[in-house]
């Protein structure tokens, strides 16, 4: 029988499921709390057609901290 931690530690060594990026941007405000256009902007040019949920945050964030240029 295996423990709440050992569980845990499985579920974090399992691989992240990817999506299509118009997936997430579809449901944008619900995964991210951002609406579509902010979105759009911090995945501008990726290359990849799908990410993880992880990946994309992380890309949203940073986007967010951009500074704005006048």
């Amino acid at each position: 029988m295996t423990n709440k931690n050992e569980q845990a530690a499985a579920k974090a060594n399992a691989e992240e499921y990817k999506f299509y990026l118009h997936e997430l941007r579809e449901h944008s405000q619900t995964l991210f709390g951002v609406k579509p256009e902010v979105f759009d902007g911090a995945v501008f040019g990726m290359k990849d057609i799908q990410a993880t949920k992880t990946e994309v945050k992380k890309r949203i964030d940073a986007f967010l901290k951009k500074e704005v240029k006048q």
